[in-house]
């Protein structure tokens, strides 16, 4: 028995969406669309969007017609100062919008997500080989990359999980810091993944409500509805 599949496309921060050490977005919509859709990861860790592209058609050639919905997430990567994951500003928004038509045309509802925040005191001292060579990050790097992808999302009218503002606003009513979001300055920690979830949903309930769990239906009857003979049980 088949299901329709959301998608969930990006780099490193989508491919740990399951690991089980804490709270992650991947086990949470697992969970939130049980019987309802199967979650498909692909993250790649280290990739940009650049080298994202034949990968997501490849995707949508091989299982696009079951794919109903989808995150973009990139610009981690992208962002970086310099070396052989950077890419430019302009090419960046070239890609995210390929990367967005491609879904639009399969007929899949895009989502796009951006970069959120980077702790360089702890993510710099992990990384020193790759700062010694100008691999640096830095939050102002993610802004830029930010806020090209607020005006595309705009252009393209697709919704956007902005995870910089997320972490900022969360931080600031929880009166916390912000970096308890990241578990070594860059990837999410529990707390970080938490807020995702719950941004995306948020998102999904605004732009694409018929994919909202509340408002999808559970497949298969429940099981007291059950005849006893398992004569109702329609596949």
């Amino acid at each position: 028995m088949d299901y329709k599949k959301f998608l969930l496309f990006g780099d490193s921060i989508t491919e740990f969406a399951f690991d089980p050490e804490h709270f992650t977005i991947g086990a949470a919509l697992a969970n939130a669309y049980t019987r309802k859709l199967d979650i498909v990861q692909r993250g790649y860790a280290g990739y940009n969007s650049r080298w994202a592209i034949p990968i997501l058609e490849k995707i949508i050639e091989n299982s696009g017609k079951d794919i109903v919905i989808g995150t973009i997430f990139f610009g981690s990567n992208d962002s970086v100062q310099k070396g052989p994951q950077r890419v430019s500003l302009p090419e960046f928004v070239d890609n995210i919008r390929k990367m967005i038509k491609m879904m639009k045309q399969a007929n899949i509802k895009p989502i796009v997500v951006g970069p959120g925040l980077i702790d360089r005191n702890v993510w710099d001292v992990l990384k020193t080989q790759d700062i010694e060579k100008g691999w640096i990050r830095s939050n102002q790097l993610f802004e830029e990359y930010v806020n090209v992808l607020i005006d595309l999302t705009k252009d393209e009218n697709v919704p956007f999980v902005n995870l910089r503002q997320s972490f900022l606003e969360t931080s600031e009513t929880k009166n916390e810091k912000w970096q308890k979001y990241l578990i070594d300055g860059l990837h999410f920690s529990g707390d970080g993944y938490r807020i995702f979830f719950r941004k995306l949903m948020k998102i999904i309930d605004l732009y694409y409500p018929e994919y909202s769990p509340d408002n999808m239906k559970t497949s298969l009857p429940n099981w007291r509805d059950i005849e006893a003979d398992g004569s109702n049980i329609s596949l």
